[in-house]
């Protein structure tokens, strides 16, 4: 039998459930989100092989694969094979991922080209074909909120591989000397900082005092917690108003400010200039602008 034919959703992402056959087949992983979409492959029985970029991965079922991007990769089904094939755009697997604090460990996992087995008749294997087949569901009836579904499954997806890897590990708090607590705080910070969580909320993530968070930051970066929470939100809030079109109202509420009002005094303190001024700098490239340049985490370790 021959596989269906790719789903496509507004969000966008496209799903294939690929059925076993009587032959070899071979299906080009980049199709119709393009070469840029994220691959997830579940091999649910048989064997395959992924071939591209000068190397092959060889995968015996049950088994997944995740590819960084389409690219010019084809995978190579054998005769009785079956399994699933998504291609996810990056605004998909952004909301998917989140900005949980586990959030940092699914980036970090996500962020490269795997394979991994899967024991037969695992609970995970069993939780990762359900809500494959959830989303196949959602696609085909396209009801209302449908986008937030496919959302809500993918994720319940990657925190299963994450868990069945064993990567989890990457999110647990790292115990031992200031560089692990910096590096670990950051992390956190990546994925929360849209929150706008108090700094006490990072310190009980990470296991340590308050005080303790504050000295190793000022001891290791000469700056407190809370300044390097405040710069990561305005690195944010400059990149997006130099790089995205959404409007000053709209870019406000994406980055968890609820009064816009509120997100143009916070840039303006953390800048010298309203976020209308900057957008227009950066558009004329001004030399005004003082040589302003979003904080960034280059001396974090």
């Amino acid at each position: 039998m021959v596989s269906d034919l790719p789903l496509f959703t507004k969000l966008p992402i496209y799903v294939s459930h690929l059925e076993s056959g009587l032959q070899r087949r071979i299906e080009t992983l980049k199709r119709g989100a393009g070469e840029k979409a994220h691959i997830l492959f579940l091999l649910s029985d048989g064997d395959a092989r992924i071939e591209g970029r000068g190397s092959e991965a060889v995968l015996s079922g049950p088994s997944i694969a995740w590819r960084q991007t389409a690219g010019d990769f084809k995978l190579i089904l054998e005769a009785g094979s079956a399994g699933y094939l998504a291609e996810i755009t990056e605004e998909t697997l952004a909301r998917s991922i989140g900005d949980f604090f586990e959030s940092a460990a699914l980036k970090r996992l996500f962020d490269g080209n795997w394979t991994r087995p899967l024991e037969d008749s695992s609970a995970p294997l069993v939780a990762i074909r359900q809500h494959i087949e959830s989303i196949l569901d959602e696609v085909r009836t396209q009801q209302a909120a449908t986008g937030m579904m496919i959302v809500a499954h993918l994720r319940i997806v990657l925190v299963t591989i994450l868990r069945a890897t064993g990567e989890e590990e990457i999110a647990s708090v790292t115990h031992g000397n200031s560089a692990h607590y910096l590096q670990r705080f950051r992390q956190l910070l990546e994925a929360g900082f849209r929150a706008h969580h108090p700094v006490g909320h990072y310190a009980q993530e990470l296991g340590i005092t308050h005080d303790r968070l504050h000295a190793i930051c000022v001891r290791e970066l000469n700056k407190t917690p809370k300044s390097l929470i405040a710069e990561r939100l305005a690195r944010e809030a400059a990149l997006g108003l130099e790089r995205s079109t959404l409007s000053i109202k709209q870019l406000s509420y994406s980055l968890g400010f609820r009064d816009p009002a509120h997100f143009s005094n916070f840039f303006r303190r953390m800048t010298g200039l309203t976020p209308g001024r900057f957008r227009k700098m950066m558009a004329a490239a001004a030399p005004e602008t003082d040589g302003f340049s979003p904080p960034s985490f280059a001396d974090w370790p």
